[in-house]
């Protein structure tokens, strides 16, 4: 069988991740051992690949994990397989999914967007679209416990624009890049 790559494979394998099978798909299961990156993590800002998520676009909400895009207009996101709602359009192919995380990301998303991702106007599992990194993505605030965290969905064909500027925004807040080995422990 073979494993599914995201856009970011190469760019992930010149930066050095050891690669792990994740649902199917070939993705950095870390960089640096995954306790480094846990503590990086908690103490500045990390960066992930989750394009293997399920991306569904569904005009009507769904429930848990979705986000309104739209008037009638709703982005459902899911970690495992998923009977799609009726009507919906699979659209992971679509998009790259990155995982920003940590205090300081927000720090890091202020260089990247004018979207105001304060905690006033921008709440966890708030949703919008912007530009970020001078592309149009969609923002997710979804808070891992007490960390700040954000996913940031962009087209395809600009996943390495999006997360090379990324990783230069955050140099100044110690951005580490990890992996979904490392993303699992810090749900625990």
């Amino acid at each position: 069988m073979m494993m599914k790559r995201s856009a970011l494979y190469y760019l992930q394998q010149r930066a050095g991740a050891s690669f792990t099978n994740h649902h199917g798909w070939e993705l950095p299961g870390f960089f640096m051992p995954p306790e480094k990156e846990a503590v990086g993590i908690r103490k500045g800002v990390g960066l992930a690949d989750l394009s293997h998520l399920f991306k569904f676009d569904v005009q009507e909400e769904p429930g848990e994990r979705s986000w309104p895009l739209g008037a009638h207009h709703y982005l459902l996101m899911t970690e495992s397989p998923a009977n799609p709602p009726s009507g919906a359009i699979d659209v992971s192919s679509v998009y790259t999914c990155l995982r920003l995380c940590g205090p300081r990301s927000r720090d890091v998303l202020n260089k990247l967007t004018s979207l105001n991702v304060s905690s006033a106007a921008f709440p966890n599992l708030s949703c919008a679209q912007a530009t970020v990194a001078h592309v149009h993505a969609i923002v997710i605030r979804d808070d891992i416990g007490p960390m700040l965290a954000f996913y940031l969905l962009v087209s395809r064909e600009y996943a390495e624009s999006v997360w090379e500027s990324t990783v230069h925004a955050g140099h100044e807040f110690h951005l580490c890049a990890f992996g979904v080995t490392t993303l699992q422990s810090l749900h625990k």
